[in-house]
């Protein structure tokens, strides 16, 4: 792809790769203001801030030694005698206390001031930055890892999942590991930072429109087909000879993108996502071809899944799905003679956002036999 994917197409890829397409039309994104990723993901982070700050942080209570009147919480009769305090009433204890000092709201906090940093950040977002820093409470500024972040994520975090804000709290999460992810220190520059544009990096991207695919069937595809997973496969190679356990031992499996199965219909479709610059390939100035290694991948998938005692694996399709920015198409072919069809489908990134869902759709709900064939 040439093009860039325009900005407010990328936000809605980004919400529903993390699974928080019911944040959308929370977040209203302004391509000509958020010019710039960088400028993106601060407003993002800014609208989510405000609203958590209207609506309550979350609060978790926290166990901390202190010295009190009296006993309160659970006394450290040890360290109390040690120090003597008991002469005069008081007493060290254990104590639990709500607060909003906890690792979510560290991770968002530190995330800001790091946004601070960034040098191509506009100045009228940095003032906002500014503003909503200022209305935190005392929050701990930490150095977020991505082991840090991770943990928290998957637990999708755990401890929020009955806390109203959940969602919300899971764009920020994603929206500061990505901020993490993507900015490095500038050269000859104290403690500043730079932006690294995260949407050329090709496995990156492929990873996110792999996870849109996804969550959009489960979304939106789940009337035409029920059950949408992802699809473990094993070669249909039978091991033989002197190292008969060994060989068997050293062959790899494969994993889909998206397996897609209506059970009345009996119909099945496996997707293979393919973020590439370019969806077709030309080889000294010749027409273009879909790439072999990928056509060699989907077949792979639709002829290795086959089980006779399951007719529908003798059915199944697969669908090669690229996302471009500036063009359209849609091969179709039949595997020799049998049920097996192999699609090869565009989505432009370049429409607006309504008209994607709905060539989306067309991927994947248009690929039965018509009747003719």
């Amino acid at each position: 792809m040439q093009r860039k994917i325009p900005i407010e197409n990328l936000y809605y890829l980004l919400c529903y790769a993390w699974g928080v397409s019911d944040q959308l039309d929370k977040v209203k994104v302004d391509g000509e203001k958020c010019h710039s990723l960088e400028n993106l993901l601060s407003m993002v982070l800014i609208h989510v801030c405000d609203r958590l700050l209207r609506q309550g942080l979350v609060r978790e209570y926290r166990f901390e030694e202190q010295e009190v009147e009296g006993v309160r919480g659970k006394l450290n009769l040890a360290e109390t005698l040690k120090s003597g305090k008991h002469l005069n009433g008081r007493t060290i204890c254990q104590v639990d206390e709500l607060t909003q000092d906890v690792v979510i709201n560290r991770v968002i906090f530190s995330t800001l001031k790091r946004l601070m940093r960034i040098v191509g950040i506009d100045e009228d977002i940095r003032v906002r930055l500014r503003k909503t820093l200022a209305r935190f409470p005392h929050i701990e500024e930490i150095r977020v890892t991505g082991g840090l972040l991770e943990r928290i994520l998957g637990n999708h975090p755990g401890h929020l999942t009955g806390h109203r804000h959940h969602g919300v709290y899971l764009l920020a999460l994603n929206v500061c590991k990505l901020i993490w992810d993507s900015t490095l220190p500038v050269k000859d520059k104290d403690g500043r930072l730079e932006f690294v544009d995260f949407t050329e990096d090709e496995f990156r991207m492929n990873c996110i429109f792999e996870r849109f695919l996804m969550n959009f069937c489960k979304q939106h595809c789940r009337e035409e087909y029920p059950e949408v997973h992802r699809e473990y496969i094993d070669f249909q190679l039978s091991p033989f000879g002197m190292m008969f356990k060994e060989a068997g031992d050293a062959l790899p499996m494969m994993e889909t993108d998206v397996t897609l199965f209506n059970p009345e219909t009996q119909e099945k479709l496996i997707l293979d996502a393919k973020f590439y610059r370019e969806a077709l390939v030309s080889k000294y100035g010749g027409r273009e071809k879909v790439r072999r290694e990928h056509l060699s991948q989907i077949l792979s998938y639709v002829m290795n899944q086959e089980d006779r005692s399951k007719p529908h694996t003798l059915n199944a399709s697969g669908t090669l799905v690229y996302p471009t920015v500036d063009e359209d198409f849609d091969f179709s072919y039949r595997y020799k003679e049998g049920g097996h069809r192999i699609y090869v489908r565009t989505v432009n990134l370049g429409q607006p956002w309504r008209k994607i869902e709905e060539r989306v759709k067309d991927c994947l709900l248009y690929t039965s036999p018509s009747p003719r064939d």
